[in-house]
C-alpha cells in the first residue's frame, strides 16, 4: 500500500510537471494511500507513537489514545446525517447556480 501510493505520488508529480490538469487526482490519492499506510503502521505491535521521555510506561498507544465506547458510538451516529448535509450542500449549490448574478 505504501509502494503504491509513492508510485502514485511520483506519477502524480510527473504528469502535474508536464502541465496535464488531471495530476491533481492521482497525486491526492496517492497522497491518502501513503499517510494512511504510515498512521496504520504506526499502531502495529503496542508500539508508541508518542513516547514520553520522562516515563517510558506513560508512552502515548493506540489503545491509550483511541477514545470510549460512548464517544465512538455517537460518533457513528453522528456520521449518519453527513449524507444529509452533503445533499442540502449539492441542493443549495444547484439552487444558486439556477440564478445569475448581478451588480
Amino acid at each position: 500500500l505504501l509502494a503504491i501510493g509513492v508510485i502514485l505520488v511520483l506519477l502524480g508529480m510527473v504528469q502535474g510537471a508536464k502541465g496535464c490538469s488531471k495530476a491533481i487526482f492521482i497525486l491526492g490519492l496517492g497522497t491518502v494511500l501513503t499517510v494512511f499506510a504510515l498512521l496504520s503502521s504506526i499502531g502495529l505491535g503496542q508500539s508508541a507513537f508518542y513516547p514520553s521521555l520522562s516515563d517510558l510506561q506513560s508512552s502515548l498507544t493506540l489503545k491509550n489514545a483511541s477514545s470510549s465506547y460512548y464517544t465512538l458510538s455517537v460518533m457513528a451516529y453522528v456520521s449518519l446525517l453527513v449524507p444529509f448535509v452533503l445533499a442540502y450542500i449539492i441542493y443549495v449549490w444547484n439552487a444558486m447556480d439556477k440564478v445569475k448574478i448581478t451588480r
